[in-house]
């Protein structure tokens, strides 16, 4: 016998369940923001608000909107402040602008919409003057006639926005904030740009560079370096080169950031090159008062004999032209200037065929190193490349030839650390590796309790992935132990623990729950913590820091607050939320509840990379501790 159950008396479906699931999380990316708006730091006031706006836009894109201009309001304001704290410092006023926390705003934003992006664009350039300079410029081309063809203030501001959307991998959006650029012209900082996003996205890439073309077809004072310039997606990827105005070659170098093959610029849009090309190379040359022609009979020489082995290639009807105009300028230039400037028009490339030594220029320094300072200088900073390089030999060589004790010490620790952020990866090249060597290299080392917390939580990584589940459980006890005896109420103790719980988390979900009450306690009492610090530092005593000149810092994401949560409410979305709620600051609570947020929405994380740092990261400390 079958009995009907009252709808209202039905267990709710997966549907809504997954629905109210959504709806909480909404609400929660809501409630955050809405506490931002009382951040007494008007950074943070801007900064969490931007990323709630940005996790709630494909939810509720209305209400994303109105977060997003609050933010850039609270931004707005946190840059003219600091800008006039500046200037009363000084005593003088600032030339140029602070922009630290407009310039987070506006990536986050314009990876949601080039359009909002562009509105709090204006407001920052006050683009619409800067547009009317900008025609101003074109009508006196001699202000900005120089052979990189400089971009306006408005057009880098442009390419740098651009740039940060090209290294969050979001190269269509990157492309359209750049697209007004082109109405600039021609420049080397745009040609630069569109051969970076080739190699994230050639269709959006070849799209720009069409649209360049064009505007350099209607460019009636285009010349022989504009021609130079546009050849460089077709001829040298790799290096762009123009002719000063004294008749000098210049090169820029464009290294490719990947060794994957790239497809061609299609045949239409080279015919269109080759078009406009030709034609630029065969117009008169236009005197100037009171100077020679000189200087612009060698580019367009430079120019056609460059080019001239492309044309024959792929568009011989323009080659008895310019054969015929390079015939005649060969008479304008003497002979031993023709003959450098040919041997260096085939030029595509400034990278060495055989790598040499990549520390030999920091060698060389070394051995004409004025004192004993200066070479402790210098040798640190072959620590610090080498150590970038994982020449590990090569850091701790150079390492050991400081003279300055505390120094030493300090490049020491460093290096240590660097190689204790690569056990992982060494260990996936290696797989003849065990976790019982990587935790006696730890051990060892000559690092502060935090760094071998988190190398003794790798090294449990690893025996669990070797399914020794003993050995991992008494190796993260005992990066726990490490965690615990870093100082209460610091950075470091908050890095520690995340570390450390958040492997766990992949090892054993108990063990990290066990754990996740020792971040929330840390958290809480490490009085300058955020919640958004992503990197770490070797501190250094003053003098110490000056011979440095850069922090010995070394980014790792494995010690964010947010991609912890984040990793925690995927195995349980209500008890991380709860323990976010628990966490005693307003700051590293709101970054803690976004991310359990996003995880509920099953969005993921978006990397925080704002690029700007108001203060230094988690500091390693150089310890006597082993």
């Amino acid at each position: 016998m079958l009995v009907q159950v009252p709808a209202q008396q039905r267990p709710p479906s997966a549907k809504d369940a997954e629905r109210a699931r959504r709806a909480k999380a909404i609400e929660l990316i809501a409630e955050t923001a809405d506490t931002a708006r009382g951040f007494k730091d008007l950074f943070y006031r801007a900064r969490v608000q931007t990323l709630a706006a940005d996790a709630l836009w494909p939810h509720d894109e209305e209400r994303a909107r109105m977060i997003f201009r609050r933010a850039w309001e609270a931004a707005t304001a946190f840059d003219k402040a600091e800008q006039e704290a500046e200037e009363r410092e000084s005593g003088v006023p600032s030339t140029l602008p602070i922009t630290e926390a407009r310039d987070e705003v506006l990536a986050k934003a314009a990876s949601r919409d080039a359009k909002l992006a562009d509105t709090f664009l204006r407001e920052l350039l006050n683009e619409k003057k800067e547009d009317e300079k900008a025609a101003e410029q074109a009508q006196q081309p001699t202000q900005r006639r120089t052979p990189w063809r400089e971009v306006s203030a408005a057009g880098m501001r442009r390419l740098a926005l651009a740039y940060e959307l090209l290294n969050r991998d979001e190269p269509a959006r990157a492309a359209e904030i750049v697209a007004p650029v082109t109405n600039e012209g021609v420049s080397g900082d745009l040609i630069t740009f569109i051969l970076r996003l080739r190699e994230r996205s050639f269709a959006d890439a070849d799209a720009l560079y069409a649209r360049l073309l064009e505007r350099a077809r209607s460019d009636a004072l285009a010349d022989a370096n504009d021609a130079l310039l546009l050849s460089a997606p077709i001829i040298s990827p790799q290096l762009l080169v123009v002719v000063d105005n004294q008749g000098a070659l210049q090169f820029r170098p464009v290294p490719r950031a990947t060794t994957n093959a790239l497809p061609p610029i299609a045949p239409p849009v080279r015919n269109i090159f080759y078009s406009i090309a030709a034609n630029i190379l065969q117009r008169p040359i236009v005197p100037r008062a009171g100077a020679s022609t000189t200087p612009e009979a060698v580019a367009l020489y430079f120019a056609i004999g460059r080019l001239l082995p492309f044309f024959e290639r792929e568009a011989v009807q323009y080659v008895p032209g310019l054969r015929l105009r390079n015939a005649t300028l060969a008479n304008e230039i003497e002979a031993g200037r023709r003959e450098r400037l040919d041997s260096q028009s085939g030029l595509n490339s400034l990278t060495p065929t055989r790598p040499g030594d990549p520390l030999r220029s920091q060698v060389d320094q070394l051995g004409r190193a004025r004192d004993a300072a200066d070479r402790d200088r210098i040798a640190l900073s072959i620590v610090r490349k080498a150590a970038g390089l994982k020449l590990w030999d090569r850091a701790r060589r150079s390492a050991l030839e400081i003279e300055n004790l505390g120094l030493r010490r300090a490049a020491l620790s460093f290096l240590a650390v660097n190689q204790i952020a690569d056990l992982l990866r060494a260990f996936a090249e290696d797989k003849e590796a065990n976790f019982e060597s990587m935790a006696k290299f730890v051990r060892g080392a000559d690092a502060p309790p935090q760094a071998l917390a988190w190398g003794l939580a790798q090294a449990a990584t690893i025996a669990a992935r070797k399914e020794d589940k003993e050995s991992a459980a008494a190796l993260l006890d005992e990066a726990a132990a490490f965690a615990a005896r870093t100082p209460a109420g610091t950075e470091q103790r908050v890095a520690a623990y995340i570390a450390v719980a958040r492997l766990a988390a992949g090892i054993d979900a108990k063990r990290a729950w066990e754990l996740l009450p020792e971040v929330v306690r840390a958290a809480g009492a490490a009085e300058d913590y955020a919640g958004d610090d992503v990197s770490i530092e070797i501190v250094l005593d003053e003098s110490h820091a000056e011979m440095a000149l850069e922090p010995l810092s070394i980014s790792a994401d494995v010690f964010r607050l947010d991609g912890f949560f984040a990793t925690m409410a995927h195995l349980d979305s209500e008890k991380a939320l709860a323990a976010a709620r628990s966490i005693g600051k307003d700051l590293p609570q709101s970054f803690a509840m976004l991310a359990v947020a996003r995880a509920m929405l099953n969005t993921g994380l978006r990397t925080q990379n704002s690029g700007h740092r108001r203060k230094n990261d988690f500091a390693f400390i150089p310890s006597s501790e082993s």
